[in-house]
């Protein structure tokens, strides 16, 4: 008998590939279930009384072809539970609230066993159950809190039902809303905090940048790495720099190096090792000794109360530096135009930092991107407060000063806030005071802080410093003034740093005068919207000092509008310096996508005019490729008019977004100039399962877990694939928040299915944790298996494999789709309990084929099992082939 295997394509199978039995069986019983069984469910509530019993289903037009009945008794009790403990997802109102074991109980004889639950889980699951007895009318029974209700616990409160997935293991608590607590919108339970596992991480972000002709001929080389340990709670992390340049020593600058632990009581971090401090009043310093600090991310989202963002312009391929004390925190190549570096790891909430731009002729230009701490308001009731004691760090010193620092804030009213905190040094003191207050006028924050630094053979010095900041959204004319401060700061007045300075100048008999000590600092950001007509923006900052004449003064205002094809801005800025020298700059940019497709390229322009009579003219055309975009591209022109000389430059620039890395490469030429660059980052991670390679991670991330199933899709991270191994790295989680990570089994071979295609998780700050999802591997087939002599078998037809595990359900024309299949075996087909309502299938699946998709299909027959094994005690030949 001939039984030839072809294969049916799998385009557009996903979702009948993740439960193809559920929708067989869905489908028999939706076409077969009594009129009067319309309000039935197919997964029959076995949490109710009686649901086992309440579901039946005619059988007139499930008949054999010799006119016999099939037997549909065992869909009738629907999902019959067994007694027992079940670890459970409890699933309240939708959301996910823990993981418990919840006992099964039968009671009075019924089919399945229902969950029982305690008014102490109820409560604590977020259910009022004061609410609940007042509207039964009954008393609270605090002795009986123990005390479980088993199935229907409407009786208990009002309306509520309870609903089981056994296959999933979710236990879904419907409870109306009055008889809820209200809680803050993100909220999630500290039982459901994920500590993660032990696990090693490798970032690693290198480039190269190599400029030559016109008598320039220098190489600059960039490695920054961000390395942890994980081992139980504590979090290990480093992060460190190399830089070299031709002519220039090699620089190696530890940033950080540190281990924490999360302290959930006091909604806190504990550091031990060189790190920073928060920042919110006094100056953020770095610092090697310890600091426990309030974590806001322990906080529901909705209740948490920043991080700078550098931004800046090039006129080619450059290279930024990002330095803050002394120490490169990030030096990264960028395309012509406007950019933003958003993705510096944290150093504190508080530094200016300085940002150098080096473009590809040499030209260098630097700017500083301060950051202002205005209206440090905090709901009511809620507490951040840090304390530190350490060594400073600061590269320029050589006696560097042991402190401690403490701070804290509390939010009194809805309006107002107190703060303060106090610094103790080696010869130097400070003291914080201040208030923070939210009025119809605007958010306020003023504080004093008064310091006194001992100078080694001068006079003390002693002064205060006043702060105020104000922020305002003005709805009637849809105007935000986004931030202003203020500071004025007396002679003899030193944070920190500036003290620890003064004193080691004086130590070492120099002139304390050399350390500018600032007098006033002012800043403004105005946005003000036009509606339809765009938006007008106004920045401004001032400052000077008292030991050095002249101010500092930066504006700059702009306009942005969109038209019907794309975008434009003017800019115009101002700068004077502190020595009196004057410089105007005007910016014309516009953008204009040159296609509408989803990967049609963009084209944009800027022109720019400066007071010294030189005009920059640049265009720029880039895109994006690929399914998840993961190819960019750049390509640009460059002319430079006036001024000394008039230059041109061309260049072009890519970047691949891989699986595992990111790589990128540049380069341009023009005006004698050339210029070439290449970059590579990613992560390296060591887990329980093995080493994965993967897009560089932040400080905490996942691992998914999924057994054989290479080639899925993480939605969440577009562009991850799973590994051969079964493992893919999720490169960035929320601490404390609930996080949904979902798999697209598309593109994974058809032998494999998903029990679960989506895993929540909730990872503790740092945590490495693992997702897994549960995967049957086997090999899947479409079976078409008629009885001898070509009789149909009939639809709704279970079929078991030798061990008794159901692979299938009989459909229409004979036409069984089974998964989980060996290479070759036996299924058992049974529609009754009769001898007669039973046949046996005897297959071969051919080889598999590497690269191969679709499902197999194989033609056989069901034949009974008395004639399946002969008396030689061989079995029937059953050849395949493919077609």
């Amino acid at each position: 008998m001939k039984s030839p295997v072809s294969r049916i394509s799998n385009q557009d199978d996903v979702a009948f590939r993740l439960k193809p039995l559920a929708a067989i069986s869905l489908v028999m019983m939706t076409c077969a279930a009594l009129p009067e069984a319309n309000a039935a469910n197919v997964n029959a509530d076995t949490t109710r009384p009686g649901a086992a019993d309440e579901v039946q289903f005619d059988n007139i037009f499930l008949r054999t072809q010799a006119g016999q009945s099939v037997d549909v008794g065992r869909f009738m009790r629907g999902n019959v539970v067994s007694p027992g403990t079940y670890l459970v997802e409890l699933v309240v109102n939708g959301a996910r609230v823990s993981r418990e074991e919840i006992r099964f109980a039968s009671e009075g004889g019924g089919a399945g066993a229902r969950p029982c639950l305690s008014r102490a889980l109820l409560q604590r699951v977020g259910v009022d159950l004061g609410k609940a007895d007042a509207a039964a009318g009954r008393a609270a029974n605090a002795a009986a809190a123990e005390a479980e209700v088993c199935g229907d616990i409407g009786g208990l409160v009002p309306g509520a039902s309870v609903d089981f997935d056994f296959e999933e293991q979710r236990l879904d608590v419907s409870v109306p809303q009055a008889y809820m607590r209200n809680s803050a919108r993100g909220y999630v339970s500290p039982d459901l905090w994920d500590q993660g596992v032990n696990a090693g991480f490798l970032s690693y972000n290198a480039n190269t940048f190599r400029t030559g002709g016109s008598g320039l001929d220098s190489t600059q080389s960039y490695l920054g790495v961000n390395a942890g340990v994980n081992v139980g709670a504590w979090h290990f992390r480093h992060q460190s720099s190399v830089t070299s340049s031709t002519g220039h020593a090699t620089q190696l600058d530890n940033i950080a190096t540190y281990v924490q632990h999360d302290v959930e009581k006091l909604r806190a971090q504990v550091t031990l090792g060189d790190s920073y401090t928060t920042g919110e009043i006094f100056d953020s310093v770095s610092f090697r000794g310890a600091q426990i600090a309030t974590d806001d991310r322990m906080l529901p989202e909705s209740l948490r109360g920043y991080a700078p963002v550098v931004r800046g312009t090039a006129e080619s391929n450059a290279r930024v530096t990002v330095r803050q004390n002394g120490q490169v925190l990030l030096e990264t190549n960028v395309s012509p135009g406007p950019f933003e570096i958003n993705d510096l790891y944290s150093t504190g909430y508080g530094g200016d930092l300085v940002v150098t731009v080096t473009e590809a002729d040499g030209r260098t230009k630097t700017f500083t991107v301060p950051f202002a701490s205005v209206a440090q308001l905090l709901r009511p009731g809620v507490t951040r407060f840090s304390a530190t004691a350490g060594e400073l760090r600061n590269n320029s010193l050589e006696d560097k000063p042991v402190f401690g620092q403490f701070t804290v804030q509390r939010g009194l009213t809805n309006t107002v806030t107190a703060y303060g905190g106090a610094v103790a040094s080696t010869g130097y003191g400070a003291v914080n005071l201040g208030a923070a207050l939210n009025t119809r006028v605007g958010a306020f924050s003023m504080d004093v802080t008064g310091s006194q630094t001992d100078v080694p053979d001068h006079s003390s010095m002693h002064g205060a410093s006043l702060r105020i900041g104000y922020s305002k959204s003005f709805a009637p004319t849809d105007t935000n003034v986004a931030v202003a401060a203020y500071r004025f700061s007396s002679e003899g007045f030193l944070n920190l740093n500036d003290a620890a300075s003064v004193r080691d100048i004086a130590n070492r008999g120099g002139d304390i005068d050399a350390l500018f000590r600032q007098r006033n600092r002012v800043q403004v950001t105005v946005n003000q919207r036009l509606g339809e007509h765009g938006t007008v923006y106004l920045t401004g900052s001032s400052q000077n000092y008292w030991n050095r004449s002249g101010t500092d003064t930066l504006y700059q205002a702009g306009y942005t509008n969109s038209f019907k094809y794309g975008t434009y801005s003017v800019t115009a800025g101002r700068n004077r310096t502190m020595d009196g020298r004057l410089s105007n700059e005007f910016m014309l940019s516009t953008t204009l996508p040159l296609g509408s497709s989803s990967y049609a390229p963009t084209l944009t322009t800027n022109i720019t005019h400066n007071s010294d009579g030189a005009t920059n003219t640049q265009a720029n055309i880039g895109g994006s490729l690929g399914e998840f975009n993961q190819f960019t591209y750049n390509g640009y022109g460059n002319y430079n008019a006036g001024g000394a000389a008039s230059s041109g430059t061309t260049g072009v620039s890519g970047t691949y977004r891989a699986p595992d890395a990111t790589f990128n490469a540049s380069a341009s030429g023009g005006s004698g100039v050339n210029q070439i660059s290449a970059g590579v980052a990613g992560s390296v991670v060591a887990h329980p399962g093995g080493v994965t390679f993967s897009q560089t991670v932040g400080d905490t991330f996942g691992i998914v877990q999924a057994p054989a199933a290479k080639g899925a899709n993480v939605l969440s991270s577009p562009g991850t694939k799973v590994d051969s191994h079964g493992y893919a790295v999720i490169p960035y989680l929320s601490p404390y928040s609930m996080n949904g990570v979902d798999l697209d089994p598309k593109g994974t071979s058809t032998d494999v299915e998903f029990k679960s295609t989506s895993v929540q998780v909730a990872p503790r700050a740092g945590s490495v944790v693992m997702l897994k999802y549960d995967t049957v591997t086997g090999r899947a087939a479409m079976i078409r298996a008629p009885k001898l002599g070509d009789g149909a078998l009939p639809f709704g037809a279970s079929v078991e494999d030798v061990a008794g595990r159901s692979v299938g359900v009989v459909g229409q024309g004979s036409r069984i789709f089974a998964r989980g299949l060996e290479d070759s075996g036996v299924l058992n087909v049974k529609w009754g309990e009769g001898a007669q309502e039973m046949c046996q299938i005897s297959y071969t699946l051919p080889k598999q084929i590497e690269g191969t998709t679709g499902y197999l299909s194989v033609e056989s027959k069901c034949v009974a099992r008395k004639i399946l094994v002969t008396e030689d005690g061989t079995q029937p030949h059953v050849n395949s082939g493919t077609r």
